[in-house]
């Protein structure tokens, strides 16, 4: 009877151990927000991220990957605060869904386009009379982030066809899942040639800049950002600490320029 007691109030002792661990679990995740934002600002955002839990206390589940990837999840039913884009398009398209607060949108940093080569390669050097004949300066592949779903492709893309550089490389494209992984390439020395962010280059020890683009030769390269229908508090906070002075020289210190 001792024994069946004993058993019985341990049993209960266990029930509400289990019952306070949830209940401590579930208080710890509702103090957070999810932010899905494009590969090419990881390190921003994950510096964003801890200063902001400095702050305010609230932690930021980060989800990074390619604009439009990030959009597709969003469509599919992924729950999300806040969508940082480096696409309009896909943020046009997740406003057409009625996915994203209309009124929350707003650009939030611009960049631009660099051609980059191994850390290796130290005799290429470009200036504005050499690029014309680009594609005929290497004889190996480019690496671009996917035109069909990547901006950085798509920007790269532009570049290539306004200088009029499209067939000549139609044939040596190594398309990558995102900005990130083309950038990766070019590290690892899989291609000769990328074409990526300047913030990614700039953070990069395994690459050489050899040249920046001209504003002119693609559409402006803007950031977008947008929060979720029916804000709450926790995602209100974040909107205003990315106005902050503390987030912008985290975006400038990253080679990013406030719009």
């Amino acid at each position: 009877m001792k024994l069946l007691l004993k058993s019985k109030k341990q049993y209960l002792f266990l029930l509400l151990f289990v019952f306070l661990l949830s209940c401590s679990s579930h208080n710890k995740s509702t103090n957070s927000i999810s932010v899905f934002a494009a590969a090419s600002v990881i390190d921003v955002m994950n510096e964003i991220a801890q200063e902001f839990k400095k702050e305010t206390g609230i932690s930021v589940r980060l989800n990074f990957a390619s604009s439009g990837i990030l959009a597709r999840q969003i469509e599919s039913g992924a729950e999300f605060d806040y969508y940082v884009s480096a696409s309009k398009d896909w943020m046009d398209y997740l406003d057409s869904l009625q996915l994203v607060d209309r009124n929350s949108i707003r650009s939030l940093v611009e960049n631009r386009m660099v051609a980059i080569v191994p850390i290796e390669n130290t005799d290429l050097y470009l200036d504005s009379v050499s690029i014309v004949n680009f594609p005929d300066l290497f004889k190996g592949r480019i690496s671009i982030g996917d035109p069909a779903h990547v901006p950085a492709g798509k920007y790269a893309r532009q570049i290539m066809i306004n200088n009029s550089w499209e067939n000549k490389f139609a044939k040596r494209i190594l398309p990558a899942k995102d900005v990130r992984d083309a950038l990766f390439m070019v590290e690892m020395g899989e291609v000769e040639m990328g074409m990526v962010y300047l913030s990614d280059a700039k953070k990069s020890k395994k690459v050489r800049t050899v040249y920046e683009f001209a504003v002119t030769d693609c559409n402006p390269i803007l950031y977008y950002g947008a929060g979720k229908i029916n804000s709450d508090k926790k995602q209100e906070a974040f909107v205003v600490f990315l106005n902050e002075d503390k987030a912008k020289s985290i975006w400038e210190k990253n080679g990013f320029k406030i719009d």
